[in-house]
């Protein structure tokens, strides 16, 4: 998928201006000027920023590989057995878009390509579901009226099977 015009998909690097960038939401700014590049120091997350021609930061978003607790796993999402061990999910941990380039469709755009990411990814490591945990009602419902589920017993937790992301993907 192709950047919007005059926009380039990065991954996140010292060189990038993280500190001017503010999408109205303290804990998404904290975590791209702070703590996002230590993550993928660590290995623990990989941030990718959507840049404009000025290198500024117009938005990210960020992948982590995960495990979701078996707590909360129901017993039909892995074929009526309960799990005896967390199953591997990916979680889109993070995604914001600078105020000053609000209303661009820059948020769906970041979206759909960390979809596309998690689909290229689904191809190399398998996984049983991509993860969202919203910060807010307003990114639920979002997360719902793309083809997200919560996730049982939580508030903020949404999914959607590996398999209906691929066959989303397929279907485009």
């Amino acid at each position: 998928m192709a950047a919007p015009e005059g926009f380039a998909l990065e991954l996140l690097t010292p060189e990038h201006r993280r500190r001017k960038f503010a999408s109205g939401n303290r804990k998404a700014d904290e975590w791209l000027r702070q703590k996002a590049l230590p993550a993928m120091k660590k290995n623990t997350s990989t941030t990718r920023v959507l840049v404009d021609a000025e290198s500024r930061i117009a938005g990210y978003y960020s992948l982590a590989n995960t495990a979701l607790d078996v707590s909360l796993v129901p017993p039909e999402f892995l074929g009526g057995q309960p799990p005896t061990r967390p199953p591997p999910t990916v979680t889109l941990a993070w995604l914001g878009v600078d105020l000053g380039f609000a209303g661009r469709g820059l948020g769906t755009y970041l979206f759909l390509q960390a979809l596309a990411d998690c689909v290229r990814a689904y191809e190399v490591i398998r996984f049983v579901a991509v993860i969202v945990d919203a910060l807010d009602d307003d990114n639920v419902n979002y997360y719902q009226s793309k083809g997200f589920w919560r996730v049982p017993g939580t508030t903020h937790k949404l999914y959607m099977p590996a398999s209906l992301l691929l066959a989303a993907a397929s279907a485009r």
